[in-house]
C-alpha cells in the first residue's frame, strides 16, 4: 500500500525501487535493533533517521557454542551487536576479559582504527548476532560526519 496511516499496525515494511526489493523490515525486530544501538556507546546520540539506515543494513547471524566469531589478530570486517546468548571475549596475553550478554557489542574498535582485531570472542552457548559489515559501517561514517565525530569519540575515549 502507498497509504503511509498504515504503518502503525503493520509489522513487516517492505520498500520498492524499480520494482525491486529495497528494504524488507520486520518492524519489531527494527525496534529492538534500533533501541540496542541506541544505547551502545559507540552510536550515543545518534540521529533516530540515522539509526534507521544502520538498523535497515544490519543482517542476523546465529552461531553455536564455542565457535569463534571474530579471531585477535585478523582484520575488522564487522560491528556486532548480541541479539541473545553469550559470548566470551578474550586476549592472548590476559586470558577470558569479559562476558557479553544481549545488547552488548564488539567489533568497532578494528573498524575505526584499520588496527588487526585486539581480542578473540567466543559463543559460550548458541547465540544470535546482528552485524554490520565494514563497507556499511564505512557508508554510515561517510553519510554523517557527525555519526564518525561521535563513534570516533567514543572508540578512543574508553
Amino acid at each position: 500500500t502507498h497509504d503511509n496511516r498504515i504503518l502503525d499496525v503493520a509489522d513487516r515494511i517492505i520498500s520498492l525501487v524499480d520494482g525491486r526489493i529495497r528494504s524488507d523490515v520486520m518492524v519489531k525486530e527494527a525496534a529492538n535493533i534500533s533501541r540496542m544501538l541506541a544505547s551502545c556507546s559507540v552510536f550515543k546520540g545518534i540521529t533516530p533517521r540515522n539509526l534507521v539506515t544502520i538498523v535497515d543494513q544490519m543482517k542476523t547471524l546465529k552461531v553455536e557454542a564455542g565457535e569463534v566469531i571474530i579471531r585477535e589478530g585478523d582484520v575488522g570486517d564487522r560491528f556486532f551487536l548480541v541479539r541473545s546468548g553469550r559470548v566470551q571475549v578474550s586476549r592472548e596475553s590476559d586470558g577470558v576479559i569479559a562476558t557479553l550478554n544481549e545488547g552488548d557489542h564488539f567489533g568497532e574498535t578494528a573498524l575505526m582504527t584499520g588496527l588487526p582485531r585486539n581480542a578473540t570472542v567466543q559463543a559460550i552457548e548458541p547465540s544470535s548476532l546482528y552485524y554490520l559489515d565494514k563497507a556499511h559501517f564505512q557508508s554510515a561514517m561517510a553519510n554523517s560526519a557527525t555519526l564518525e565525530e561521535e563513534v570516533r569519540h567514543s572508540v578512543f575515549n574508553r
